[in-house]
């Protein structure tokens, strides 16, 4: 079963809080990286200390946010928020715990670079590289089995032991982009803390 998430980008005019735009009319889907890194949903294995825990809804939340949560119910879990001026605080550089390290396949291109082609590899090709059973060892025990920048190289693959950064999870160029572009732009007429993101989440 599946994780799907729903909000809207909320700026405050006045007093009061108004919508600025819902995340399925911004395009957001199933971003099981996001969700983990940003609100810790769906990390199984504390590999995040999420940016934002799951705070409920703001006491001043919008009407209309208010009544679009309610609507769905005891369906809905892990409502919280998250404010453009953190979003601004972020550090984008900031790595996995140390249970979120993975092994990262890169193919090495004619000339000697590193090209990544998988973050979360746990496939038969490792396991002969390595020499560990994929079948019956955790991938998420990878942190714990060897140190980070562990390496195995096979001429033209090499998997390495790596800790995601905070912008491998959530990329510029992702499916938050324009959920960051809409909350600039507002907060361009309104304010840094007064731009604020309400998000739920349902299965």
């Amino acid at each position: 079963m599946g994780t799907d998430i729903h909000g809207f980008v909320e700026y405050r005019a006045k007093t009061v809080w108004r919508t600025g735009g819902s995340l399925a009319a911004l395009g957001m889907g199933r971003d099981y990286d996001g969700f983990v890194c940003l609100f810790g949903v769906r990390d199984f294995g504390g590999r995040w200390r999420p940016v934002v825990g799951q705070r409920g809804l703001p006491d001043d939340v919008s009407d209309v946010v208010r009544a679009e949560h309610a609507s769905w119910g005891d369906a809905a879990f892990g409502a919280t928020w998250l404010g453009w001026d953190e979003v601004l605080g972020v550090d984008w550089d900031e790595p996995s715990l140390p249970r979120g390290a993975g092994v990262s396949r890169y193919r090495r291109e004619p000339d000697g670079t590193l090209r990544l082609v998988h973050r979360h590899d746990w496939s038969r090709a490792f396991g002969r590289a390595s020499g560990v059973d994929t079948l019956t060892t955790d991938p998420d025990l990878a942190g714990e089995l060897w140190d980070e920048g562990a390496e195995w190289d096979t001429g033209g693959t090499v998997f390495r032991v790596e800790r995601a950064r905070r912008r491998d999870m959530v990329p510029a160029d992702g499916p938050w982009g324009p959920v960051w572009d809409v909350m600039r732009t507002l907060a361009g007429s309104h304010g840094d803390a007064r731009v604020r993101l309400v998000v739920w989440f349902d299965e």
